[in-house]
């Protein structure tokens, strides 16, 4: 199986401390972080991309998604989660994956602003990255 996510995990992670590094991150989805401001990196999907297959089944490509998630607290907590969002949009870009959504979410107290990301691209095995 191809699998670059480890990789791309810990790049971001020295993308996110050269910006801030206060910036706490983790590879897994976490509902309630315990630090702010939190980054949660995780692959959402990792399938065959069929038409790069061979005769023999042989996984030459992969379609992977990645899901990113940005939490910060306090004063002007948009302002910093939107930066911290840049940050991450530029990385994923630079690396040849495509944003396909970003989104809003607020928890029920308001006290948390989270900005979903979701980045796709077609992943070869010997790790390039091309745009779907």
């Amino acid at each position: 199986m191809i699998d670059i996510s480890n990789e791309i995990y810990t790049e971001l992670e020295n993308a996110l401390a050269l910006y801030d590094t206060n910036i706490e991150t983790a590879g897994v989805y976490q509902n309630a972080p315990s630090h702010y401001p939190f980054v949660s990196f995780e692959e959402i999907d990792n399938s065959i991309y069929e038409q790069g297959s061979d005769c023999c089944e042989i996984e030459n490509f992969v379609n992977v998604d990645y899901e990113i998630n940005v939490y910060t607290q306090g004063d002007n907590k948009k302002g910093k989660g939107d930066k911290i969002a840049n940050v991450v949009d530029t990385f994923m870009k630079s690396k040849g994956f495509i944003r396909r959504t970003r989104n809003i979410l607020q928890d029920t107290n308001e006290t948390t602003y989270r900005i979903v990301l979701r980045y796709s691209g077609v992943v070869s095995k010997d790790h390039t990255i091309y745009r779907r």
